[in-house]
C-alpha cells in the first residue's frame, strides 16, 4: 500500500531533525520555497538514499506538482521570488517562508483530512493562519497540528531556514472518495490559495484570495 504523510499508525517518512545551517556560500536565497511532495520519484530515489523513497498515496504525485506549479506561477507574476523544488533536492535554502505540499492517505479510508506540520514552535502562528484560511473552504475534518512525527520532523525542514515559517501542508485525504472528489478538480485553486497565503505571510506581492472555487 502506498500512502502519504498521513495516518499515525504507519511511519511513512524518515524522521530527520533539522541540520545546522551550512556555510553562507552554500545557501540559496529566495522569498519562498515551494516543494511538491513525492514529485520526481522513484527516479530520484537512488540519488538520495538518505530519504525513504515514499511514492505517496495514489494520485498524490500527479496533484502536488499542479498545486506547486500554480502557486509558483502566481507568486512570480506578483514579483515574489520562488525556489520551486521536487521531493528530493540538494542544497540549503534561506527563505521567508517554505511550504511542502502533500495529500494524505489512510487505511481504513476516511480517517484523516487536512493537516499541518511544522518543526519549530514559532511556526505555529503561520499554521494557525493557514488553518483559518483553508477552513473557510475545506468542508471536511482537520487533524491536529503535527499529529504524526512525520509532520513535525519532516525531512525537508533540514534543508530550509525560514524567517517566517516552514510548513508541511496536507490539503486533504485522497484515499477518501468524498474528499478526493472535492480535491481533484481544485488543484490549481489550491495553488492560488497557497500563493495568497504565502504572499500575505511574507508581506510581498499582495496576491489576492481567489475566493470560492468556480469551475
Amino acid at each position: 500500500m502506498l500512502f502519504a504523510l498521513g495516518f499515525s499508525l504507519v511511519p511513512f517518512l524518515m524522521v530527520i531533525a533539522p541540520a545546522p545551517l551550512p556555510s553562507v556560500a552554500a545557501v540559496i536565497q529566495a522569498d519562498v520555497l515551494i516543494g511538491a511532495g513525492h514529485e520526481g520519484r522513484p527516479q530520484s530515489c537512488p540519488q538520495f538514499p538518505q530519504h525513504k523513497c515514499n511514492l505517496g498515496t495514489p494520485g498524490e504525485r500527479e496533484l502536488t506538482p499542479v498545486v506547486a506549479d500554480e502557486a509558483t506561477r502566481i507568486l512570480r507574476a506578483y514579483g515574489v521570488t520562488v525556489a520551486r523544488v521536487p521531493a528530493d533536492f540538494p542544497g540549503h535554502y534561506a527563505v521567508d517562508a517554505a511550504a511542502f505540499i502533500h495529500f494524505d492517505g489512510t487505511e481504513p479510508v476516511c480517517r484523516s483530512g487536512a493537516s499541518i506540520g511544522y518543526h519549530r514552535p514559532e511556526d505555529k502562528p503561520a499554521a494557525d493562519a493557514w488553518h483559518t484560511l483553508y477552513a473557510k473552504y475545506f468542508p471536511f475534518r482537520f487533524q491536529p497540528d503535527n499529529f504524526t512525527l512525520n509532520l513535525s520532523q519532516y525531512y525537508g525542514f533540514r534543508q530550509v531556514t525560514a524567517r517566517d515559517s516552514a510548513l508541511v501542508i496536507e490539503f486533504g485525504e485522497l484515499s477518501c472518495p468524498a474528499q478526493r472528489a472535492w480535491l481533484a478538480p481544485r488543484a490549481k485553486w489550491d495553488g492560488a490559495l497557497l500563493a495568497h497565503f504565502l504572499s500575505a505571510r511574507i508581506g510581498k506581492g499582495k496576491v489576492p484570495d481567489p475566493g470560492p472555487f468556480r469551475r
